[in-house]
């Protein structure tokens, strides 16, 4: 699994540094504005509302597939303590570093490979964060949860914000021509899609590449249940309506779960 692991790992770090420079001509300059506010937060008011009721004040945070991070520099702003953002894709962690020195907040990148975090952070966060949009880049939930678990001190929680996984099924905004609500793809996929370029979903700049970029298919149950086996015990579920996917916001309203909150917390038998 391993091996598998680094070949998808390393065609998507590829994939995304070749996107970043369209995703910086897009959003730079506004994310760059926008924090020099003090205390300014992204986060939407459903996550918000979780989090405050979780607590932030003094928690450390680990954030996986932590991109740009922006989310991470919001929670840096509402209270949060230690926080450091993990991420492959070396264009993204270098934003995310420049924005925090610019702006003086205090949060670490680290560019590496989820699965390869280093062992000297085991045990230091009181909180995991992954948001919209990771999941789908990583082939093993299994492996992933164990990363979280092993980072966790113990009672910690793992905080998911994700894409639902029903969304992929339908067409996204960009394929005006049919209905929103019709099937396009199954709901249980055993091979990943294979894409190449226009993975500009900030500007919506169209490219082409020879890069292969490669993303899994998740249902609940594996993600759930990738949680569950490495100790972590499902604390609070909720689904919406919302689209944080930027790409389904035609089945907004429409009563279908597009986007979902996950937290399990590691228990007195989980293993490091």
């Amino acid at each position: 699994m391993a091996e598998g692991r680094q070949k998808y790992s390393e065609a998507n770090r590829q994939a995304w540094n070749e996107a970043m420079p369209y995703h910086q001509r897009a959003a730079k300059e506004k994310w760059d504005r926008l924090f020099a506010a003090s205390g300014y937060s992204c986060l939407d008011e459903v996550e918000l509302a979780e989090w405050q009721r979780l607590g932030i004040d003094g928690r450390a945070v680990a954030h996986l597939c932590c991109n740009n991070g922006v989310e991470l520099l919001s929670l840096k702003n509402l209270g949060a303590g230690l926080c450091v953002g993990f991420d492959i894709a070396d264009e993204a962690i270098a934003e995310a570093q420049e924005r925090a020195a610019r702006c003086g907040i205090d949060c670490r990148f680290i560019r590496t490979d989820v699965y390869q975090i280093p062992a000297e952070w085991d045990g230091q966060f009181d909180v995991v964060y992954i948001t919209a949009g990771a999941l789908a880049w990583l082939p093993d939930l299994p492996g992933l949860m164990a990363v979280a678990a092993r980072l966790l001190r113990q009672g910690g929680r793992v905080f998911i914000h994700e894409i639902h996984p029903v969304s992929t099924m339908l067409p996204d905004d960009s394929l005006r021509d049919q209905n929103p609500l019709q099937i396009n793809d199954v709901y249980f996929k055993s091979e990943p899609w294979v894409w190449y370029g226009d993975l500009d979903y900030v500007g919506g700049t169209h490219y082409d590449s020879q890069l292969p970029q490669y993303e899994f298919a998740h249902p609940l149950s594996e993600i759930i249940t990738a949680l569950v086996e490495n100790g972590l015990a499902v604390e609070q579920f909720f689904e919406f309506e919302k689209d944080i996917s930027a790409g389904h916001q035609r089945q907004e309203g429409k009563g279908l779960p597009l986007s979902y909150i996950l937290i399990g917390r590691l228990g007195a038998g989980a293993a490091r």
